[in-house]
């Protein structure tokens, strides 16, 4: 019945932006953007999965129609040998007495940082994905005051209209108040909804001069839940190997800093704290056991790759530092992200490089490597290595 709903509302959602605006005064304009990729990963030798070598080939044809005051995001996708039409976007906007209103179905960004965002708390979504990734919005209706340099935003949320998944699903109401003050920018947000309760956060951001940026954002969260193992003790078999522990005081932060020159080198360094992470303690026991049942034999398999279900965390480790370096005004744009794990000397680095051969046509190649110190919390993903080459277009 729900997938019947979310299907019946996305065209109930789509008829409305095809006839809601009157044809006499229709102000019509579109673009397209393809994508297509081609890829292979190296499994790693992690205790915790059953991964293999593979090659991989996606690709995502996204429409972006909008007429008046209806803006929509169609996307057709192929992924994992699997094609599927999604409504990413679709919602009106315009003003009513005054003040901004938007209803529909909305990406919310609010967060300021590029390698996690604390305040992007309504959609699951990767910063820099090595793979085709969808925007998917979710149901908002967004009441705004907007003045010379403050913007005040009442808003109520439903992504049980948006998501599949229930751990993804929430709906709440929420206040957020951005203001613009010289070369700075503030904003605060407190949203409740019915699944994490309590919302607090903020992010700020300055300029110094024409170089330099600092940014920061952070966040509270009253409740948040994890997988945890529960095979820390025999008899193994008797026990439910995995479940979902509920906790409460959850909390991010994030200082980060910006710097750019004129020829185009842009370099942003960001840590972040995620207290939602196991701890290095707790990787470690995670790890022990699955090695531990993997000399038991293959008859304990089921058991040790349950394990796996730790990983569905936002964040893996508690503390992160990233290191990311472009360059742009040119056809050739390389660019390299190192992000480290200090407490136990785990890295991810991902180099690319995309050339754009013709307006608005790129190439592109990306190498991912994830790994670093042998005992690592990155050393048990599921992938060692994972190259591909990528096409873009925009018409």
């Amino acid at each position: 019945m729900m997938r019947l709903s979310k299907q019946r509302a996305q065209q109930l959602c789509a008829l409305a932006f095809f006839s809601g605006a009157p044809h006499a005064e229709m102000n019509w304009q579109q673009h397209w953007q393809l994508e297509a990729e081609s890829g292979y990963s190296q499994a790693s030798t992690s205790p915790l999965f059953a991964s293999q070598n593979q090659t991989f080939n996606d690709m995502a044809l996204r429409w972006f129609p909008q007429t008046n005051q209806w803006q929509a995001q169609l996307v057709a996708l192929k992924l994992n040998q699997q094609t599927q039409l999604r409504v990413a976007e679709l919602f009106w906007s315009g003003e009513v007495k005054g003040k901004d209103l938007l209803i529909g179905k909305q990406r919310l960004n609010l967060g300021v940082g590029y390698g996690f965002r604390p305040l992007d708390i309504f959609s699951p979504y990767q910063r820099n994905p090595i793979a085709i990734q969808i925007e998917q919005g979710l149901a908002v209706v967004s009441l705004s005051q907007f003045s010379d340099a403050d913007e005040l935003s009442l808003f109520y949320t439903d992504a049980y209209l948006s998501h599949d998944s229930a751990a993804f699903a929430q709906r709440g109401i929420g206040i957020r108040n951005y203001r613009l003050t010289g070369h700075q920018e503030w904003q605060g947000l407190a949203y409740v909804d019915n699944q994490r309760g309590l919302n607090l956060g903020g992010s700020w951001i300055t300029t110094l001069g024409d170089a330099w940026e600092l940014h920061a954002e952070s966040r509270y969260q009253q409740y948040y839940s994890h997988m945890m193992s529960r095979l820390d003790f025999p008899p193994l078999e008797r026990q439910a190997a995995i479940i979902e522990q509920q906790f409460v005081n959850g909390w991010q932060t994030l200082f980060g800093m910006t710097w750019a020159n004129l020829v185009g080198d842009n370099l942003i360094i960001e840590y972040w704290f995620d207290n939602r992470a196991l701890s290095l303690r707790q990787w470690r026991a995670v790890t022990q056991l699955s090695r531990d049942l993997q000399v038991l034999g293959s008859q304990f398999d089921p058991l040790r790759l349950s394990q796996a279900a730790v990983f569905q965390g936002k964040n893996l480790v508690q503390h992160n530092l990233l290191l990311h370096w472009h360059r742009d005004l040119t056809d050739w744009q390389p660019a390299l992200d190192l992000l480290f794990s200090p407490s136990d000397g785990g890295l991810i680095s991902t180099a690319k490089i995309n050339y754009e051969f013709s307006q608005g046509w790129t190439l592109g190649a990306q190498l991912r490597y994830l790994g670093g110190k042998n005992d690592a919390v990155y050393q048990l993903l599921p992938e060692r290595y994972i190259g591909l080459i990528k096409l873009e277009a925009r018409f």
